[in-house]
């Protein structure tokens, strides 16, 4: 018995957290909204009235709700005679989905709904929004069901001419600017109507049948104390769709004379304003409407008044061109949107305390101006520098290479006649028959080694002539030094000199640009060769050697010669000091700096037993190490 009663109890325990009740986080129903607009998607307003609707949506319900709109472009076909399988593709296409709430924009929605549209369509509560021509004698049909709130949109033209005119008491003249459309024509003959009874001896002027270009031309040269009034324009005369938002921009922009129009559809484009329908109003109201609806509210509990879409609002930049931005005859109250805000005069009281921050920070200005100039003038130098530097490491090395000639064409002969000699023994042995493959093997071999031997030495005074700076990177000393080496021999072969190399087994790496460190090696050797000039053959010796102290690798030039001057011992390292009668005094300089450029360091000291040894420290580059 104790079981079966545990076991209900979980079952009723397990109902109560999964009811609505107790299911703090269920997730609520998306309301599902279908849009029919009567008219193709280009119009103007329609952008407006469903920008309004989806804000409103969007602040009740979040994304929580999904919205199809759909156009059915009834002004493409003849009046009364909408395609039934046109409207079955919207039957259709919605017949399955869940619909909460209809709602109808534009001129005649009503009718080929009501004509075509399936039951599950036909009784939904619906939204109709379309104008209201009731007070102008035509009865419209804008309910679709006993479910319908209606937005009927009356024109008050006859507020929004007196309101102009008001604006304007010297206007005597009227040009009515319309479009070909019926609909447009239609507005025309109410605006005219309007105007005869809101001032007597007004001139009226209308303008349509017309051309845009033919309307703009008369719209130029316009008498003094005229107003535009545009009712509607669609088309002009060329069947050219302009729509009131463009035709509004294109008329002002040439008119002589300030541009009126019942509704907003031209507002900012140069429409002036006034007691003007508010499309933005409408999407607005429309979607508070829906709001209620979908939330519970009876729709015909829902009810519009004038001045739910109607509202006096002016364009600041209009009214400015006009000479009435100031007007007390604007009425009170009054929206002036675009206002080009003078800051001068809107805040007068902080305008002696930005004066005297700028008079303070004048100064300021000024120095930084100077120092800005002067470090512009210092960097140009030191590029100057910098490059002039570059040039001086290309003659360094030109003119250490020149020295060289001799021996290089020397070094170069040998390989060159051992090409030339061996080839030709393989001519003659080819002739005489007694070329064996063997024997052409060794032959060629030969060739291959001393057109290497060549290559090598060609490439070696090709790398340490170019003149381009290049990125330091990772080099075997060892190897740079041998080089240099190869590159000398047989210049000091031909000074009688003995080169004394000693390197260590092991191969020792740095984080430099290997050309300029060879350069600086073979000034070191080349400036030892010259110190022992005046001196005998069999005591011409320039040794050569590296070591390690710590984490820096050391390399030495020593001779034989007269060692170094001590009174100039501490000038070396200066630029245009040197003993030597042809020399520059910049070769020590340009060593100095490629070294300290490298954060090493070079030094010079006189040996004991005479002669001097010039050192140079690089530090050791380690794997891993940036």
């Amino acid at each position: 018995m104790m079981q079966k009663f545990q076991i209900i109890s979980l079952v009723v325990l397990i109902v109560l957290i999964n009811s609505p009740a107790g299911n703090s986080e269920q997730t609520e129903e998306t309301k599902t909204i279908l849009i029919l607009c009567s008219l193709s998607p280009a119009q103007p307003a329609y952008r407006l009235i469903l920008g309004g609707i989806r804000q409103k949506l969007t602040e009740e319900f979040g994304d929580r709700y999904s919205l199809h709109t759909e156009y059915l472009e009834i002004e493409s076909y003849p009046k009364d005679d909408y395609p039934k399988e046109r409207f079955d593709i919207y039957n259709e296409k919605y017949r399955n989905i869940k619909l909460d709430l209809l709602i109808c924009i534009g001129r005649n929605a009503i009718g080929p709904i009501k004509q075509y549209a399936e039951a599950y369509l036909l009784n939904l509560p619906t939204i109709s929004i379309d104008f209201d021509f009731s007070n102008f004698g035509i009865n419209s049909d804008l309910r679709l069901n006993e479910k319908s709130a209606i937005i009927g949109l009356k024109f008050n033209i006859d507020k929004t001419l007196s309101t102009a005119l008001s604006l304007l008491p010297a206007t005597s003249s009227i040009y009515f600017v319309g479009g070909t459309t019926t609909f447009d024509k239609y507005m025309m003959s109410i605006a005219t109507e309007s105007a005869q009874r809101v001032k007597k001896n007004l001139i009226i002027t209308v303008l349509n049948n017309l051309s845009m270009d033919k309307i703009l031309k008369q719209v130029h040269s316009l008498p003094v104390n005229s107003l535009i009034f545009v009712p509607s324009f669609n088309t002009d005369l060329k069947m050219v769709t302009y729509y009131n938002p463009e035709a509004i921009r294109l008329i002002s922009m040439a008119a002589n004379a300030p541009v009126f129009a019942y509704s907003d559809m031209g507002f900012g484009d140069g429409e002036v304003g006034g007691y003007i329908l508010r499309f933005e109003k409408v999407g607005l109201l429309s979607g508070v409407f829906a709001v209620k609806i979908l939330e519970g509210a009876d729709p015909n509990s829902l009810s519009v008044t004038e001045q739910d879409y109607y509202d006096y609002v002016f364009d600041w930049r209009q009214l400015k061109q006009w000479n009435i931005a100031d007007s007390d005859l604007i009425p009170e109250g009054s929206t002036i949107l675009f206002e080009e805000t003078n800051f001068i005069d809107k805040y007068k009281w902080i305008g002696g305390i930005v004066l005297l921050f700028i008079l303070l920070q004048t100064l300021l200005i000024v120095n930084l101006f100077r120092l800005n100039r002067n470090q512009k003038l210092m960097t140009k130098k030191v590029i100057e520098t910098e490059n002039r530097y570059r040039e001086f490491l290309h003659e360094d090395r030109s003119l250490r290479l020149g020295q060289l000639t001799a021996s290089l064409s020397h070094e170069l002969n040998q390989p060159l006649t051992a090409i030339l000699s061996t080839a030709q023994a393989g001519i003659n042995f080819i002739n005489s028959n007694e070329a064996t493959p063997e024997l052409l093997k060794q032959i060629f071999q030969k060739i291959v080694e001393n057109d290497k031997r060549g290559a090598s030495i060609l490439s070696s005074i090709r790398g340490m002539m170019k003149l381009e700076s290049r990125e330091k990177e990772k080099v075997n000393f060892n190897s740079l030094i041998d080089e240099v080496i190869s590159v000398y021999r047989n210049e000091a072969s031909l000074r009688d000199i003995k080169l004394s190399v000693t390197l260590m087994d092991e191969p020792v790496y740095i984080f430099a640009d290997g050309i300029q460190i060879q350069q600086v090696l073979l000034n070191l050797i080349f400036n030892a060769s010259q110190s022992m000039e005046k001196i005998n053959a069999s005591n011409k010796v320039i040794t050569i050697f590296n070591s390690i102290n710590n984490s820096d690798v050391i390399v030495s030039v020593s001779d034989r010669g007269k060692g170094i001057d001590e009174t100039e011992k501490d000038k070396l390292f200066k630029p245009f000091i040197t003993s030597k009668k042809e020399g520059t005094g910049i070769g020590l300089v340009i060593c100095g700096s490629i070294i300290e450029d490298h954060e090493g360091k070079i030094w010079a000291e006189n040996m004991p037993d005479g002669g001097a040894k010039f050192s140079f420290s690089l530090k050791i580059f380690k794997d891993g190490q940036d």
